[in-house]
């Protein structure tokens, strides 16, 4: 009884280190996910660009990116990787690293998302897709254009309160490649606001198992005003916060 309770000790002291060194992993995994976000805000004249990331794990396959291009445009994209670990945040970092180089060479939008479409298709085991928000912004003539791929639909506020859905133009890179994606544009003008989310916002839930869902969503950023960057994001995320309890 005795050398069986030693050896039950020692299993359990073996089975403590290796917990701690996946901790140690998770946790280091977590930085380097949380260093290839943006951390600064984007300036570009009067407009500001921001964004803020709260993973429910340690590591996921949520992501957002904002950059300025040679040509003087502004990649914006925002994408959520199907599943939570390591496993989507390995696939996040492809596809990131991927944009990245696309968008750098000028490529299409269009082109770009079905690029990814069959990189996923191709080089992923199993079903794993990815939901896509890819958009480039000219500062000087204020026309956005963009690829929604399967994503939730991305708002725009007017400056006069009105809100207008950017709603899919193509299915999810990588869960059945080949359908193509159609590009569409929209006008913006001095005041209007753009938002983008993840279905992390719409999808949290309270403590009786209701989700926020995209009604409190979009009468959040509908009633945002003429706020900051960081205005709009601390309100949304309090009030997401405080409806998601204990």
């Amino acid at each position: 009884a005795f050398n069986h309770m030693a050896a039950d000790v020692e299993q359990h002291q073996r089975s403590a280190v290796e917990q701690e060194r996946i901790r140690r992993e998770l946790e280091l995994g977590r930085r380097i996910q949380s260093d290839m976000l943006p951390r600064t805000p984007l300036h570009f004249g009067l407009t500001e660009v921001k964004g803020v990331s709260v993973p429910a794990r340690e590591v996921g396959g949520d992501f957002f990116n904002y950059f300025a291009l040679d040509s003087g445009l502004v990649a914006l994209l925002v994408g959520d990787v199907s599943g939570k670990g390591v496993g989507a945040a390995l696939l996040m970092a492809n596809i990131q690293a991927s944009l990245r180089t696309r968008f750098a060479l000028g490529q299409g939008l269009s082109a770009i998302a079905e690029a990814i479409d069959w990189d996923i298709e191709a080089n992923t085991p199993g079903p794993v897709y990815a939901t896509l928000f890819i958009a480039i912004f000219d500062p000087a003539t204020r026309v956005m254009r963009y690829v929604n791929a399967g994503h939730n639909p991305q708002l725009v506020r007017r400056s006069d309160g009105g809100l207008e859905r950017m709603s899919s133009t193509g299915m999810p890179v990588g869960l059945l490649a080949g359908h193509g994606y159609s590009e569409r544009e929209v006008r913006l003008a001095p005041g209007d606001l753009l938002f983008f989310y993840t279905d992390g916002c719409v999808e949290m839930e309270n403590e009786a198992g209701d989700m926020f869902g995209s009604e409190r969503l979009e009468a959040l950023v509908a009633a945002s005003g003429r706020g900051s960057a960081d205005e709009v994001l601390v309100a949304v995320e309090q009030a997401i916060s405080a409806f998601r309890g204990g």
